[in-house]
């Protein structure tokens, strides 16, 4: 399903360092660049999902998304909900069997220029193995950054599927786990 969406936005996808894929029951970050990011990557894996809860047609892909896989939805104004968010992330990777866990650390779309600030959240789990990737667009002949301020989904989905191409390069980095030194002074 997902390379036929890749099709849809003409995407021209390019993985580097495979070996470094993210394994089952672990936790995969990337930097967030477009809503498309997931298809993208979801082309050469699967995933389970964590993100905030959303209405709409988000809320609706989210909602048959969730009859396919674990994936941990949130109310990001719900201060409990963060609680509930590291338990069920322990439960999932504690599972061998389970789908990577795929986070965007910034929690938001970035213009693909520049790298915020992670949300340390998917980095407190000291038993779980992160596998960064690095989603880099080339955006000479389709720009995949969303603007919500500027364009509705319907315009950049529409912006998507009428450009070139969009070009991308996904980059899997080595996998990391907390270090004996990190873990000094934690209580998770």
């Amino acid at each position: 399903l997902h390379k036929i969406l890749s099709r849809v936005f003409s995407a021209i996808i390019t993985f580097h360092n495979t070996e470094y894929r993210a394994k089952p029951g672990s936790i995969c970050v990337a930097n967030h660049t477009s809503p498309i990011d997931v298809i993208i990557l979801s082309t050469d894996n699967s995933f389970s999902m964590i993100g905030q809860k959303h209405g709409g047609f988000f809320g609706f892909i989210q909602r048959c998304l969730s009859q396919t896989a674990n994936h941990i939805w949130f109310e990001r104004s719900e201060s409990r909900d963060r609680h509930m968010v590291m338990q069920k992330m322990r439960e999932h990777i504690a599972n061998p069997d389970n789908l990577p866990l795929l986070i965007f650390p910034e929690g938001t779309c970035i213009n693909n220029t520049s790298v915020m600030m992670f949300k340390k959240g998917s980095f407190e789990i000291r038993e779980a193995t992160i596998y960064p990737v690095a989603i880099k667009y080339d955006p000479r002949f389709g720009d995949a950054f969303w603007n919500s301020s500027k364009h509705q989904l319907v315009q950049y989905l529409i912006l998507m599927m009428t450009s070139w191409a969009i070009v991308v390069d996904v980059y899997y980095l080595p996998p990391m786990k907390m270090e004996q030194d990190e873990l000094k002074g934690k209580t998770l």
